[in-house]
């Protein structure tokens, strides 16, 4: 049997409510664990990350930003949570015929469509479409409202401002940040930030030294569909 119980780990921003929406509305019993200790005290079942003693539990992230979701995938390994969950929201739509991994949120109202791959530990935002044959890699961050194309790539940790449009076949690159309300009619390269309609970069943005890669998936314990 399923367990019923989920924690949500680094919470200390008001997109932590999100999350806690839908684990409610999948009948989760939910407990929020505070790594920074500046999360709002009205979360349920608060904790501090040092007063966990129980970390077999599932968990998945209460943040939506891309390079902080990948840091946190990172120190949730290392603190032997090991067990991630995907979490869709049930007012969302995914096609059966794709694949949302584990830790992965879909907030409400997103559709996925056919063929498409939501990555470890990705966020989608509100209302985002992600169009067929889609991939979106680890920790990337999709805006409320984005419109992602039929055969777009989404490199690991890259972040999609809220409305962003994303024409067919496109490649977002790894880390790469794509404006609010662009447009992006072409590749967008590694480290890129692009703005505008349509899109034009603006600034690269210095690598950073972090890890790109899902920490999770060389541990047993965690299904590559994140059920």
């Amino acid at each position: 049997m399923v367990s019923s119980h989920i924690s949500l780990i680094a919470v200390a921003s008001p997109y932590a409510w999100d999350v806690v929406e839908t684990t409610r509305r999948l009948a989760y019993d939910v407990r929020c664990i505070d790594n920074f200790g500046t999360a709002d005290s009205r979360l349920p079942g608060l904790i501090r990350l040092h007063d966990v003693t129980l970390r077999h539990e599932r968990f998945a992230l209460g943040l939506s930003s891309a390079e902080h979701r990948a840091a946190a995938a990172v120190a949730c390994f290392s603190a032997g949570f090991l067990h991630p969950v995907a979490l869709i929201d049930p007012t969302s739509t995914v096609a059966s015929t794709s694949e949302v991994r584990h830790g992965a949120y879909l907030n409400a109202g997103v559709v996925v469509a056919s063929n498409a791959t939501v990555g470890c530990h990705a966020n989608i935002n509100r209302s985002a479409s992600i169009g067929h044959d889609n991939v979106i890699g680890f920790a990337s961050s999709v805006g409320p409202g984005a419109v992602l194309a039929g055969g777009v790539t989404v490199r690991p940790v890259a972040t999609l401002g809220a409305g962003a449009i994303i024409l067919p076949g496109i490649t977002i690159g790894r880390r790469a940040i794509v404006g609010a309300g662009a447009v992006v009619t072409h590749d967008v390269s590694d480290f890129e930030v692009v703005v505008g309609s349509p899109a034009r970069v603006v600034r690269t943005i210095e690598p950073a030294e972090a890890a790109d890669n899902c920490p999770h998936c060389e541990h047993s314990s965690a299904s590559p569909s994140g059920v």
